[in-house]
């Protein structure tokens, strides 16, 4: 990082730095894993704000009050997701570039494949919500964009995406395409994806 703070980390810092004990108690409520809800809110990785949300994503200062939760990659922050929990399977970003929560577990499972590990599994999460249920362990696809599933794709055959039951087949119907990866249904620990 530069240390110069972009204006996306402001939003965000200014957002974290609002929530209230009382927010984090509710979410922990929802399901949330209490430990990740407490190391993102101490990281100012999560806040909650008063939003505009549009068809293009949100912006800051409007009338919806909303959840927010920073999507990094490698540790950078590239994007906003706006989470309502009156709505858990809807969700706004701010920039449009953070396709996924998790993405470390693209890359993870990339660096297991270049060690030639034989088995790799990557979880995937139907809503925000159940990825923080899980403690941030897997992958919650937050836009089926190009860029989602051409990830997704690259990952190969020798990876299993791990998803509710009832949603496998769909998919692989999404996924299909030359070298995609296994799909499993596991019944543990999930919400639907997919």
């Amino acid at each position: 990082m530069t240390g110069v703070l972009t204006d996306l980390e402001r939003e965000m810092l200014a957002a974290a730095a609002a929530m209230p004990f009382s927010a984090v108690r509710k979410l922990i409520a929802m399901g949330a894993n209490r430990h990740f809800a407490a190391q993102l809110t101490g990281a100012g990785d999560l806040g909650i704000g008063q939003v505009t949300i549009s068809r293009a994503g949100w912006e800051p200062h409007g009338p919806d009050r909303r959840l927010l939760l920073s999507v990094r990659r490698l540790g950078a922050l590239i994007d906003v997701v706006a989470l309502a929990s009156h709505v858990r399977d809807e969700w706004s970003l701010r920039t449009g570039l953070g396709w996924a929560l998790g993405m470390d577990a693209i890359d993870n499972a990339q660096a297991a494949l270049a060690r030639d590990e034989k088995r790799i599994r990557v979880r995937l999460h139907a809503t925000p919500f159940d990825w923080l249920a899980a403690g941030g362990d897997g992958l919650c696809v937050l836009d089926w964009c190009a860029a989602s599933l051409s990830e997704l794709r690259l990952l190969g055959e020798r990876v299993t995406i791990e998803v509710a039951p009832g949603t496998g087949e769909r998919l692989k119907a999404m996924l299909a395409y030359g070298g995609l990866p296994r799909v499993s249904e596991i019944t543990h620990g999930m919400g639907m994806a997919a």
